[in-house]
């Protein structure tokens, strides 16, 4: 078998084409479509490889232990940041693109899932690995901090704004019926254009454990297309005070539940 590859990519990657190859799209067939949402622009070479693997004789359990056991390799050796970056190849440059780290963090989570964004777009694609999760997963807690603005000239009552961003998000952008708790920052729907401010951050943390702090937004062109740049970190310590100043954003005002 050619490992060759499979060693390019991060580790959450590798978990979820063995989660996939084990009960998932792929157990039932190699499939180019499946793969491309998760491993990416390396989706040509991973196909070509378990498909030589299968010609081989593995079955899809077997590819899905080898796999774990190359992304459990790969987790001891690697520092606990790891470059995210998105875009067009560079030679001897390693990368990770955005959409199957974000879609390996989602399938790695187990208690919570805080995540934190500016733009939204064709959110139903962007979300539906996460609303299947939380489908399978009653108890999983997952919670959005997204940014509810005032548009230029808009004079209605800071209420309004948040209920027409609610209905429109659960319109055309969450895939299902089950709605993750949603904060917004109030002083985006200042009157006053000199007191706005907006909730820029873009993050997705996963069980306090791990966490990808990223240029990219909740859109197909930034998880996508976009040249973007983050760093995923898998240091404990880090992602509990990360989760917990969004916790203290909340304990004091900062950010209020929509709805």
């Amino acid at each position: 078998m050619n490992f060759q590859p499979f060693e390019s990519l991060p580790a959450a990657t590798l978990m979820t084409l063995a989660a996939s190859l084990r009960e998932g799209a792929l157990s039932v067939g190699i499939s180019r479509m499946v793969i491309e949402q998760i491993a990416g622009e390396a989706a040509i070479a991973v196909t070509a490889g378990l498909r030589g693997a299968m010609d081989e004789g593995m079955n899809s359990k077997t590819l899905a232990d080898l796999l774990d056991v190359i992304a459990r390799s790969k987790s001891q050796r690697a520092s606990s940041a790891e470059l995210v970056l998105s875009g067009p190849t560079v030679p001897d440059v390693p990368t990770a693109d955005t959409w199957p780290t974000v879609q390996g963090l989602i399938d790695s989570a187990e208690t919570e899932v805080l995540l934190v964004g500016y733009a939204v777009a064709n959110g139903k694609r962007i979300f539906a690995r996460l609303a299947e999760h939380m489908r399978v997963k009653p108890t999983l807690k997952v919670r959005l901090h997204l940014d509810i603005s005032r548009k230029l000239g808009d004079t209605s009552l800071d209420s309004e704004i948040v209920l027409r961003f609610l209905i429109d998000f659960q319109q055309r952008h969450w895939p299902s019926d089950r709605l993750p708790e949603i904060y917004y920052l109030p002083s985006a729907l200042a009157s006053n254009p000199k007191q706005r401010a907006v909730l820029h951050a873009k993050c997705i943390i996963v069980d306090r454990r791990a966490a990808l702090i990223t240029s990219a937004n909740f859109t197909e062109a930034a998880q996508l297309r976009n040249i973007e740049a983050g760093v995923l970190l898998r240091d404990p310590i880090l992602c509990a005070r990360l989760a917990s100043y969004l916790d203290g954003l909340i304990a004091n005002e900062t950010l209020r539940r929509a709805g």
